[in-house]
Protein backbone atom coordinates (compact mmCIF):
# COMPACT_ATOMS: atom_id res chain seq x y z
CA UNK A 1 0.00 0.00 0.00
CA UNK A 2 1.55 3.80 -1.00
CA UNK A 3 1.09 5.53 2.35
CA UNK A 4 0.04 8.75 2.09
CA UNK A 5 1.44 12.08 3.54
CA UNK A 6 -0.61 13.29 6.74
CA UNK A 7 -2.67 16.23 6.43
CA UNK A 8 -1.03 19.33 7.11
CA UNK A 9 -1.47 21.09 10.24
CA UNK A 10 -3.32 18.01 12.15
CA UNK A 11 -6.13 18.61 14.26
CA UNK A 12 -6.22 18.33 18.04
CA UNK A 13 -5.83 15.03 19.77
CA UNK A 14 -9.55 15.55 21.12
CA UNK A 15 -12.09 17.87 19.76
CA UNK A 16 -13.09 19.43 23.15
CA UNK A 17 -14.51 22.70 21.76
CA UNK A 18 -16.52 24.11 18.82
CA UNK A 19 -15.49 27.74 17.75
CA UNK A 20 -18.27 30.01 17.28
CA UNK A 21 -18.54 32.47 14.20
CA UNK A 22 -17.66 35.31 16.45
CA UNK A 23 -14.72 33.71 17.62
CA UNK A 24 -15.76 32.43 21.12
CA UNK A 25 -16.81 29.01 22.56
CA UNK A 26 -20.29 27.65 21.97
CA UNK A 27 -22.22 26.98 24.81
CA UNK A 28 -21.06 23.21 25.51
CA UNK A 29 -18.12 21.45 25.39
CA UNK A 30 -18.49 18.48 22.37
CA UNK A 31 -17.25 15.36 21.37
CA UNK A 32 -16.39 13.57 18.51
CA UNK A 33 -15.32 9.74 19.21
CA UNK A 34 -14.63 6.09 18.05
CA UNK A 35 -17.41 3.47 19.94
CA UNK A 36 -16.15 0.46 18.68
CA UNK A 37 -15.53 -1.83 15.12
CA UNK A 38 -19.34 -3.10 14.03
CA UNK A 39 -19.13 -6.64 13.82
CA UNK A 40 -20.53 -7.40 9.87
CA UNK A 41 -22.64 -10.48 10.45
CA UNK A 42 -23.28 -12.81 7.31
CA UNK A 43 -26.13 -12.54 5.29
CA UNK A 44 -26.68 -8.62 4.30
CA UNK A 45 -23.10 -8.07 5.47
CA UNK A 46 -24.56 -4.45 6.47
CA UNK A 47 -22.99 -2.93 9.86
CA UNK A 48 -25.65 -0.90 11.52
CA UNK A 49 -24.96 2.46 13.10
CA UNK A 50 -26.37 1.51 16.12
CA UNK A 51 -24.71 1.76 19.36
CA UNK A 52 -26.28 -1.28 20.55
CA UNK A 53 -25.37 -3.35 17.54
CA UNK A 54 -22.74 -6.37 18.34
CA UNK A 55 -18.58 -5.07 18.21
CA UNK A 56 -16.08 -6.95 18.06
CA UNK A 57 -13.44 -6.29 21.28
CA UNK A 58 -10.43 -7.15 19.34
CA UNK A 59 -9.70 -8.62 15.30
CA UNK A 60 -7.90 -11.64 13.65
CA UNK A 61 -6.54 -11.42 10.44
CA UNK A 62 -5.90 -14.76 8.78
CA UNK A 63 -3.08 -14.29 5.72
CA UNK A 64 -3.95 -17.43 4.30
CA UNK A 65 -7.55 -15.92 3.13
CA UNK A 66 -6.93 -12.34 3.29
CA UNK A 67 -4.22 -9.57 3.63
CA UNK A 68 -6.04 -6.51 4.67
CA UNK A 69 -7.42 -5.58 7.86
CA UNK A 70 -10.81 -3.69 7.45
CA UNK A 71 -12.95 -2.04 10.31
CA UNK A 72 -16.17 -0.90 10.31
CA UNK A 73 -15.78 2.18 12.91
CA UNK A 74 -18.92 2.76 14.82
CA UNK A 75 -18.21 7.46 15.08
CA UNK A 76 -20.09 9.37 17.37
CA UNK A 77 -20.86 13.46 17.48
CA UNK A 78 -21.72 14.62 20.41
CA UNK A 79 -21.59 18.04 18.72
CA UNK A 80 -24.99 20.46 19.25
CA UNK A 81 -27.57 20.93 16.33
CA UNK A 82 -27.34 24.39 14.99
CA UNK A 83 -30.50 23.87 12.34
CA UNK A 84 -33.49 25.98 13.04
CA UNK A 85 -36.31 26.02 10.38
CA UNK A 86 -38.57 28.99 11.85
CA UNK A 87 -35.65 31.22 11.84
CA UNK A 88 -34.36 29.91 8.82
CA UNK A 89 -30.76 28.82 10.31
CA UNK A 90 -29.26 25.71 8.43
CA UNK A 91 -27.69 23.07 9.98
CA UNK A 92 -24.27 23.20 10.00
CA UNK A 93 -22.85 20.43 12.39
CA UNK A 94 -23.50 17.38 9.82
CA UNK A 95 -20.05 15.61 9.91
CA UNK A 96 -18.68 14.72 6.60
CA UNK A 97 -16.01 12.17 7.37
CA UNK A 98 -12.99 12.58 5.14
CA UNK A 99 -9.78 10.24 6.42
CA UNK A 100 -8.26 8.55 8.66
CA UNK A 101 -5.15 8.11 10.27
CA UNK A 102 -3.56 4.81 11.38
CA UNK A 103 -0.07 4.07 13.13
CA UNK A 104 0.49 0.44 13.33
CA UNK A 105 2.51 -1.27 16.60
CA UNK A 106 3.79 -4.87 17.32
CA UNK A 107 3.11 -5.89 20.70
CA UNK A 108 6.21 -4.48 22.25
CA UNK A 109 5.64 -1.34 20.84
CA UNK A 110 7.89 -0.95 18.52
CA UNK A 111 5.61 1.47 15.19
CA UNK A 112 5.78 -0.59 12.41
CA UNK A 113 4.03 2.13 9.57
CA UNK A 114 1.75 5.37 10.18
CA UNK A 115 -0.34 5.99 7.43
CA UNK A 116 -3.41 7.96 6.03
CA UNK A 117 -6.22 6.13 4.43
CA UNK A 118 -9.07 7.55 2.58
CA UNK A 119 -12.25 6.87 4.82
CA UNK A 120 -15.97 7.99 4.18
CA UNK A 121 -19.16 8.31 6.06
CA UNK A 122 -21.99 11.06 7.45
CA UNK A 123 -22.36 11.60 10.67
CA UNK A 124 -25.73 13.93 11.85
CA UNK A 125 -26.01 15.83 14.97
CA UNK A 126 -28.72 14.45 17.17
CA UNK A 127 -31.06 16.76 19.36
CA UNK A 128 -31.40 14.52 22.04
CA UNK A 129 -28.77 14.26 25.19
CA UNK A 130 -27.61 11.06 22.67
CA UNK A 131 -24.81 11.31 19.90
CA UNK A 132 -25.84 10.90 16.66
CA UNK A 133 -23.84 7.94 14.92
CA UNK A 134 -22.21 7.01 11.88
CA UNK A 135 -20.04 4.49 10.31
CA UNK A 136 -16.69 5.22 8.87
CA UNK A 137 -14.89 2.11 7.01
CA UNK A 138 -10.97 2.14 7.12
CA UNK A 139 -8.73 0.15 6.70
CA UNK A 140 -6.22 -0.60 9.65
CA UNK A 141 -3.78 -2.95 8.36
CA UNK A 142 -2.59 -2.29 4.41
CA UNK A 143 -1.38 -5.32 2.54
CA UNK A 144 1.86 -6.26 3.03
CA UNK A 145 1.97 -5.15 6.74
CA UNK A 146 0.76 -8.43 8.70
CA UNK A 147 3.72 -10.21 8.56
CA UNK A 148 4.22 -13.79 7.94
CA UNK A 149 3.59 -15.64 10.92
CA UNK A 150 3.85 -19.65 10.10
CA UNK A 151 1.24 -21.73 10.45
CA UNK A 152 0.21 -22.25 14.18
CA UNK A 153 2.14 -19.34 14.92
CA UNK A 154 -0.43 -16.06 16.37
CA UNK A 155 1.10 -12.42 15.54
CA UNK A 156 -0.17 -9.10 17.63
CA UNK A 157 -0.63 -5.84 16.17
CA UNK A 158 -2.09 -3.18 17.62
CA UNK A 159 -3.96 0.12 15.55
CA UNK A 160 -4.39 2.94 17.13
CA UNK A 161 -6.79 4.82 14.43
CA UNK A 162 -8.05 8.63 14.96
CA UNK A 163 -10.59 9.65 12.33
CA UNK A 164 -11.13 13.04 10.64
CA UNK A 165 -13.32 15.15 8.82
CA UNK A 166 -15.64 18.02 8.72
CA UNK A 167 -18.39 19.86 9.10
CA UNK A 168 -20.81 21.72 6.28
CA UNK A 169 -20.35 24.25 8.74
CA UNK A 170 -16.54 24.59 8.16
CA UNK A 171 -15.21 22.93 11.41
CA UNK A 172 -12.02 20.80 11.43
CA UNK A 173 -13.31 17.61 14.07
CA UNK A 174 -11.04 14.63 15.06
CA UNK A 175 -11.58 11.61 17.54
CA UNK A 176 -9.52 10.78 20.29
CA UNK A 177 -7.66 7.88 19.52
CA UNK A 178 -8.76 4.14 19.58
CA UNK A 179 -6.34 1.28 20.33
CA UNK A 180 -7.49 -1.56 18.75
CA UNK A 181 -6.12 -5.22 18.68
CA UNK A 182 -5.58 -7.33 15.61
CA UNK A 183 -3.97 -11.43 15.97
CA UNK A 184 -2.53 -12.07 12.84
CA UNK A 185 -2.03 -15.75 11.88
CA UNK A 186 -1.60 -18.05 8.70
CA UNK A 187 -4.76 -20.72 8.68
CA UNK A 188 -6.09 -20.20 11.94
CA UNK A 189 -9.88 -18.72 11.01
CA UNK A 190 -9.74 -22.09 8.80
CA UNK A 191 -12.15 -24.95 10.36
CA UNK A 192 -12.02 -28.61 8.90
CA UNK A 193 -14.95 -29.92 9.83
CA UNK A 194 -14.85 -33.98 10.81
CA UNK A 195 -17.55 -34.66 8.06
CA UNK A 196 -15.76 -33.15 5.02
CA UNK A 197 -12.19 -33.98 6.04
CA UNK A 198 -9.79 -36.81 4.78
CA UNK A 199 -6.42 -36.80 6.02
CA UNK A 200 -5.40 -38.36 2.87
CA UNK A 201 -7.38 -36.25 0.35
CA UNK A 202 -7.99 -33.23 2.57
CA UNK A 203 -11.10 -31.39 2.94
CA UNK A 204 -14.22 -31.87 0.22
CA UNK A 205 -15.61 -29.08 -1.71
CA UNK A 206 -19.65 -29.60 -0.92
CA UNK A 207 -22.66 -27.88 -1.84
CA UNK A 208 -23.90 -28.32 1.82
CA UNK A 209 -21.07 -26.22 3.13
CA UNK A 210 -21.91 -22.62 4.99
CA UNK A 211 -22.58 -19.20 3.47
CA UNK A 212 -19.14 -17.90 3.10
CA UNK A 213 -18.60 -14.97 5.55
CA UNK A 214 -18.60 -11.20 4.51
CA UNK A 215 -14.86 -10.86 4.78
CA UNK A 216 -13.27 -14.23 4.07
CA UNK A 217 -9.93 -14.22 5.71
CA UNK A 218 -11.31 -11.68 9.16
CA UNK A 219 -12.37 -12.23 12.21
CA UNK A 220 -14.83 -15.09 11.50
CA UNK A 221 -14.40 -18.71 10.49
CA UNK A 222 -14.74 -19.74 7.27
CA UNK A 223 -15.50 -23.29 6.39
CA UNK A 224 -12.68 -25.40 4.22
CA UNK A 225 -15.43 -26.51 2.00
CA UNK A 226 -15.55 -22.98 0.73
CA UNK A 227 -12.24 -22.86 -0.57
CA UNK A 228 -10.54 -25.88 -0.57
CA UNK A 229 -10.70 -25.70 -5.24
CA UNK A 230 -8.77 -22.01 -4.32
CA UNK A 231 -6.42 -22.46 -1.82
CA UNK A 232 -4.47 -25.17 -0.31
CA UNK A 233 -4.53 -24.05 3.40
CA UNK A 234 -8.58 -25.37 2.87
CA UNK A 235 -7.16 -28.01 1.72
CA UNK A 236 -5.11 -29.24 4.70
CA UNK A 237 -4.45 -27.66 8.06
CA UNK A 238 -1.07 -25.84 7.09
CA UNK A 239 -1.54 -25.88 3.96
CA UNK A 240 0.97 -28.92 3.35
CA UNK A 241 -0.63 -32.76 2.41
CA UNK A 242 0.47 -35.27 4.70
Amino acid sequence: MKQVSRRAGGYAAVLLGVMAVSGGCTEEETGFFILGNLAVEAGECVATADPGAPMLPSGTLDLALRQEYEAALLVGSQLTPRGDKENLRTETMITTITGAEVRLHNDVGEVLNEFTVPAAGVILPDSSEAPGFGIVNATLVPSGNGGAPAPGAVDTLIARVVVFGKTIGGVDVETAPLSYVIKVCTGCLIEFPASAFDPTSGCVPSEEAPAAPCRPGQDDVVDCRICANQNSFCQFPGGVAP
